[in-house]
This record gives structure tokens, sequence and C-alpha cells, in this order.
């Protein structure tokens, strides 16, 4: 608690020291501050961005009503003083004072750290925005060009410098639109006869359309619609240059009349210019140079090889595959131009990571055909890499991991990429759990990953009607094994994945795995008991309660004399001793730690054939103002299982001795972001995952079940701290069967590379297996079990390198589920019982 008061009083003096800032600190005499901007619109205040973008100049930000940037860079001092000699005459008592206490190096020093303090300050800080009334017209003439770009041609705009005596300015615009007009009728001059007629076929899809409004924005729109129709119904050489509108408005009545305009092409011939129509030309040949270099492009082509019209060549060898090579390859021969088979193959082609160089040409043969020629320098066959690397999850909180990679491209001669890689990594597995370790890198990995990517899909039956080439489809093999000291209980895994993945449009993909098997083995199992202190700590007491009746065998307790759990719990629960019936809740008790045990110290083998489908709308990695949908379902031992033997106690089905587990699960997430910029983004999230265990499982495995809290989960709880349910049992790692988490969250810019955030996040696990090992207020039971769901509120700090963000969030237990009536809310909603996460990169 004392560091937590130690906090309390740095972040309030800190925030007391910046908000308190003189704001005109550096404003000069005759000059202003400017403050704020109003927009006024037909006597109404406008806030909406779509009006707002059009201001070019704007106060200093505010977080809070708070100019942070301001007042941070008013912390600085502008008449310190560079020169050190200066600066010992301008302060002669300071300067004898360091002198005579240090020495006149540390003097120098001294002086030099304040310097590059201030300096700190002004680069990190925001300065002052001074009122520019030029920037005012500017903005005033934006804004009229805007609401007449609406067809509000008769807006009226004025605007007013209101100048406080404190130095601070106001603007206030005021616009008036008038009425707005509409378009009336639509007619059309296109001088090439056939893009007249091409227009004919799809003026259905215009964008100006007779009885709209007028709108620019419309024109811009129809101006693209057209350039992409022509230019991929043949005509090479149209440009958007060559569209435009006339409008004729009538006044009394408020409409418009429109003609579209699209002119002859225009081309240079003996030194004059002249205007021809525009012709539909057709692509009459495709060459594909698979080696070239521009040192190289004027040798000859010794290799010439033709596949299904495909011209191949190559200096030395083809090294490529023709037939697997033209998957990638859209533009075919006697067909007509089009961007977008243009697009589609450079996109294939350089997804396919063989080729550092793409490059497209067309040559015209004569006024009606084009010969394609399409360029490829590729990558080097062979490649190393090493990488060392911070990592962060749910699982590993913080850790440091290296990896050794080699890459073999065009493997088989069909664009594949093998990759061999071996990978190690200590992390700090235990934060925001029980266990105590002195050391922080408690944990290590190390592990090796074999992997064949195909770019197209590998499959008996044919797939080319319900997954085409265009869909960019792939077919990945993957082998692997790892071994991981970790908590105590070490694993080693071996996992086999044969997976399908293609993109059906711009925004939807799709992934299929036909298997990913996985064998856990459990390496230090005798670690339970000490990494389960709360299942020891059960068992001894159990053995306090007996011992007053019986006496237990010697051979439960080591040479010290503590109690060996393990062999207790076998001896407890061994019927012929007669305890079933004398400690009946204490065995009922035993009987659930002993199934916990067997379930987390259980070798299984895990195979799960899975469909998992993700749309995205994000248009690049800065925007923040998208939808993205992942949808899994997944199946394990369903077709395994069906062809294992049941063991000879006919309880399950092994293979080689090692249990199939069988399980369904299906997770569905949802993210939402608004935001026209980094700076200001609302972000929201919501995860639903279910497992249902059957068949040769009565239990979920424990690797495979939902765990929650954490710093990219319920922030507010440490790692498997939660649940299931209202329970509060006490254990290490508590899970469930069913998980709900919501989370929404503020992002905003504070100074420069620093952001901050605001956050709620509610949600819970539940078990949904009916398991013996569940108490009832861990069950879910419909509606009712929708009050355990348990809320975090918080706030958090970011600091952008632009390659990764390191983050600090501070999760406050906002609703305890598992409290006492009338307690719930906010009983520990205190820095006592906050609990800080650390993370690398945004929670979602």
């Amino acid at each position: 608690m004392k560091n937590n008061y130690t906090i309390i009083i740095v972040f309030i003096g800190i925030l007391f020291l910046i908000s308190s800032c003189n704001t005109i600190k550096y404003v000069a005499e005759k000059d202003h501050l400017l403050v704020k901007n109003t927009v006024i619109v037909n006597d109404k205040k406008k806030s909406d961005d779509e009006v707002l973008d059009y201001i070019i100049q704007r106060p200093n930000r505010l977080v809070f009503g708070i100019p942070v940037g301001l007042n941070f860079y008013n912390l600085g001092n502008k008449e310190h003083i560079k020169s050190f000699e200066k600066w010992k005459d301008s302060f002669p008592n300071r300067e004898k004072f360091l002198t005579k206490t240090f020495s006149e190096k540390q003097a120098r020093g001294y002086r030099k750290f304040k310097y590059n303090l201030n300096q700190w300050f002004f680069k990190n800080g925001e300065k002052p925005v001074i009122l520019d009334t030029l920037k005012t017209a500017k903005t005033s003439d934006k804004l009229l060009n805007h609401f007449q770009n609406e067809g509000y041609f008769r807006s009226k705009i004025s605007y007013q410098h209101d100048l406080k005596k404190s130095k601070k300015a106001l603007v206030n615009y005021k616009i008036t639109t008038g009425k707005a007009f509409y378009l009336d009728t639509i007619s059309r001059d296109i001088k090439t006869p056939v893009l007249d007629s091409i227009y004919e076929l799809h003026k259905s899809k215009s964008f100006v359309k007779s009885g709209s409004q007028y709108k620019y924005s419309n024109f811009e729109k129809e101006v693209d619609r057209l350039t992409n129709l022509y230019r991929n119904s043949g005509v090479y050489h149209f440009t958007g240059n060559t569209i435009g509108f006339d409008a004729d408005s009538l006044a009394d009545s408020f409409k418009t009349d429109i003609k579209l305009k699209i002119d002859n092409r225009l081309i240079e011939s003996n030194d004059s210019i002249l205007s021809v129509p525009f012709k539909i030309q057709k692509i009459v040949s495709v060459d594909v140079i698979t080696d070239y270099t521009y040192n190289r492009k004027d040798e000859p082509y010794k290799v010439n090889k033709e596949y299904d019209g495909i011209n191949f060549k190559a200096h030395e060898i083809l090294k490529y595959n023709t037939k697997l090579l033209s998957n990638s390859i859209f533009i075919e021969p006697n067909t007509l131009y089009k961007d977008e088979t243009r697009d589609l193959t450079r996109k294939h082609l350089r997804g396919l990571q063989n080729f550092r160089l793409v490059d497209i040409k067309y040559e015209e043969i004569n006024n009606d055909n084009l010969a394609a020629k399409i360029y490829l320098t590729p990558y080097k066959k062979y490649s190393f890499s090493n990488d060392l690397e911070l990592t962060h999850s749910n699982i590993k909180p913080f850790g440091v991991s290296g990896k050794l990679s080699f890459l073999n491209r065009n493997t088989f001669r069909g664009s594949e990429i093998l990759r061999f890689s071996i990978q190690g990594s200590f992390f700090n597995s235990l934060q925001g759990t029980a266990i105590n370790d002195a050391n922080f890198f408690n944990a290590w990995e190390f592990g090796g990953d074999v992997s064949l990517e195909i770019p197209r899909i590998l499959f008996p039956l044919k797939t080319e009607n319900i997954i085409p080439k265009k869909m960019f489809p792939k077919t990945v093999f993957t082998i692997g094994t790892s071994f991981q000291k970790n908590i105590g209980l070490d694993k080693q895994k071996f996992t086999g994945i044969l997976d399908y993945n293609w993109e059906s449009s711009k925004t939807k993909k799709h992934k299929v795995e036909l298997l990913n098997a996985q064998y856990i083995k459990n390496k230090n199992i005798d670690e339970y008991y000490n990494i389960f202190q709360s299942e020891s700590e059960s068992i001894s007491s159990i053995a306090d309660e007996i011992s007053n009746t019986t006496t237990i065998p010697v051979n439960n307790y080591d040479k010290d004399g503590e109690l060996i759990p393990k062999i207790f719990v076998d001896y407890f629960l061994d019927t012929d001793n007669g305890f079933q019936n004398s400690y009946p809740t204490e065995f009922q008790t035993t009987q659930n730690i002993q199934k916990r045990y067997n379930i987390i110290t259980e070798d299984i083998f895990v195979p799960v054939i899975s469909y998992e489908f993700t749309y995205n709308n994000s248009t690049s990695y800065k925007d923040n103002n998208f939808s993205f949908f992942r949808a899994k379902i997944a199946s394990s031992g369903a077709l395994t299982s069906s062809l294992a033997k049941k063991t000879t106690d006919q309880e399950r089905k092994e293979i080689l001795g090692i249990g199939i587990a069988q399980h369904f699960k299906t997770d569905f997430e949802y993210k939402k972001f608004w935001g026209n910029s980094s700076e200001n983004v609302l972000a929201f999230r919501s995860l639903l995952g279910i497992v249902i265990p059957y068949g040769n499982s009565n239990d979920v495995p424990f690797n495979r079940s939902y765990f929650i809290g954490g710093a990219n989960d319920l922030r507010a709880w440490r790692i498997y701290d939660l649940g299931p349910g209202a329970t509060q049992n006490g254990l290490e790692f508590n899970v469930g069967s069913l998980k709900f988490l919501t989370s929404l969250e503020y992002r905003f810019k504070i100074i420069n590379s620093v952001k901050g955030a605001f956050f709620m996040d509610a949600g819970n696990i539940w078990d949904i297996t009916n398991s013996s090992l569940t108490e009832e207020t861990g069950r879910f039971s419909g509606f009712d079990s929708l009050k355990d769901i348990a809320i975090g509120t918080g706030a958090g700090i970011r600091y952008d390198f632009n390659f990764l963000v390191l983050r600090l969030d501070l999760g406050f237990k906002t609703y305890e589920p598992y409290q006492q009536e009338g307690k719930q809310w906010f009983s520990n909603y205190n820095f006592g019982n906050a609990v800080y996460n650390i993370g690398i990169n945004y929670p979602f």
C-alpha cells in the first residue's frame, strides 16, 4: 500500500504541475493564443468531422479540458543560457556553490543537464497555436467551397475574431446555406461511339442521377466508375482526364441540368495534336521473363517454353514449372485488356514470395492489339535469418525469444516455400499467478518446425470450381516439436498440421485445418502439488482431521515428516480403508482433487479438424475505422476415435496407449473501431467461446479450456484468477468450458508518441459440462448466470515506438460476482487491489 500511495502522490503531483502551467507563457505581447473554433451553420452549432476537417488552424489539443501538450512545452525555459560562461556570469552564486561543493566539470554537467531538459520539453510538447488571420480567411474559403460542392450554391459565410484581454482568441464562423440545388435533366456527349455503347449498358449504376441533390463527391465517384468501367472493357488508353461535366443552374427552380462530356483521345503526330476515337484493344501475346535483371535486359533468351498460350522465357534455365506458375497469371492471350487482370496477376505473383520485382508492361503492336510483358526478378533461392524479440501473450506475460530460420524458395519448381526453424525462449510464466519463484525468467522453451507452403490446393479431388485460383489458395504442411520447462509441469509437444487457406474477396478469408494433431506429454508431474498449493493445503487439512481417529501409514510421509500428497490421496481414496463412509465430504473433495490432477497431468492426443472465417474491411494498417469478425468451428477426435479401439476396461479409446481427446469447440470474435486518425479511437471487442466434450472425453483437456484475466483480457484480474462463475475456490488455475468477454476502450493522444486510454472490460468463464469438479456457482444456468459477469475498469498509458507499442494498463475491480450481496460493486476499487498489466501492442 505504501508504494500505491507513492504512485498516487506522484501522479497527482505531475497532473497538478502540468495543469497549473501558464498557457500563454510563450505568447508574444501582440499575439493571441487560439483556444476555440466555432462553426454555426444555419443557426446551429456543428461538431461533426465532415465540417470541422476544413478548419486549417486548430487550438492545442486538450486532454479532459487540459492542454497537456502545450503545458508540457511551457515547462521548458527559453531563457536558459546555452553557453557555460554566460550561465556562470548570470548565476554566480549557483556556479560558486556547485564548483566549491563538487567541481567545475560537474558544474558544467549540471548546466548541460538543465539545458537538455529544457530542450526535451520543447521537443515533446506542443508549441502554442498563435492566431493567424490569413489561415482564418483560408478556412472561410474552404468552408464556403465545401457547402457549394454540396449543392448550396447560394451559401454565405462570415467570420469573427473574439480577442480576449487574457491574450486568448476565439474564432467564430457563421454560414447560411440557403436551399440546396438538385439535378434535373442528365444528358451526355460522348464522342467515341464505342464508349457511348458501353455507357448505355451500365448507366443504371451511375452516381449522377436526376432528382438527387447536387454533390461534387458524386461526380468524383462517377469519374472513377467510368474510368474503371472503360479500362476493364478493353480501352487501354482511357484516362479520367477526358471526362467532364457541364452544369446549367436554373436559379428560380433550384435545379441543375448536367451534361456528361467525354472527349476523344488526343495523340501527338508530326508535331500536331490529333483527336482520334478510343479503341478497344485485345491482348495477342503474353511473355513472362522469369529471371529478369536490368544488366541482362538486352541479352537474348536461350529458353522459350509455351504453356496454354503464355510464353515463358529465361536467359539460362527455366527454374519454374510453367503449368504451376501460370496459375498466378490472369492475363491471357486473345482477351480484352483489363486493369483487373493486371492487378490480380501482380498481387498473386508478389504473394508467391518468390520474386522481389514484379513489373507488368504492355506494348502496342497496332491500333487494335497489345503484347503483355511480365518481368520477374527472383529472390535468392536460399536465405537465412535470425531474430531476437520480446514476446508477450496471456500465457507468456513476458519473455525473450530467439529464432534461427532457413528458407528454400521454389523448392519443387512450383513456387513452394520450405521453412525450417529452430527457436528458443526464456520467459516469465508466473506473473499474475500464486506461484513464487526467485528467478524472473523461470521457464524456457525449445523447439523446431518444418513447414512447406504450396500456392495451390493440394487435394485428391478438384477444387477449382469451389476455390478458383484467383482466390489465391494455399496448402501448408507443418510438423514440429517443442520441449518446455514451464511452471514445474514440464511439457513436450509434437504437432502435425495440414491446412488450406484462401481469400474469397479483399475482406474475406477462409482457413480449413484438415488436420491439426497435437500430442502433449507431461514430463514433470511429480511437481504438481508443489505448483498447486491450494490442492496440497486441502489434502493436509484432511490428513490432520483423520489423524485424530486413524493412524496414517508412515509411507505417506517423507524423511522430513512432511505429508506426500500423491500417496495420501491414493491411500484415502482406497475403498478398502472405509473412508468414504466415515468422511463422505472429505472423500468427495479428495476425489475432485484427484480428477483435476488427472486432467492436468494427462498425456493426451488432440486431433482437430476446423474451419475459420475472417472478415476484415480495414484498408491499411493506419485505418482506425473498420470492422473485424472471426468465427472458428473445431472438432477434436471425431474421425480418429472412429478408427481407434477401446481399451480393455472399455472406458476410452486410445492410439498407442494414448487417450484421444474428443470435444467440439467454437469461437466468435467481433471488433469495431471508430476513428478518423490514430489520435482518437473508440475500440470495441466481444468474444464468445464454447467447448463441449463428448464420446471419449468426460472433461475438456486443460490446454483446450478457457481462462480469463491478464493483460489482453479482463485486465482487472490476473491470469486464471477469476471464475468459473461466482466461485472463489482459491485454485491457482481456474478454467471453464464457456467464455464471454467484451471490452470498450477509448484511445487518445497525449504528447507525441505518448498515448492514453480508458477502458472497461466485462466477462467471465463458466462450466457447461456438468462436471463434478465444478461447484454450482460456477455452472452456467441460463440468463441468471449473466449476473456473474465481472466488470473491470481502468486507464492505461502507451508509448508508440512505431514498430511496437509498449503498454501499461491499470485495472480496477469494479463488479465482483463472487462477493456477498451488497458488496459486489466497488468493494475493492482501490490501488491496493488494482492489477498492473505490462503489455506489448494493443490488447485488441
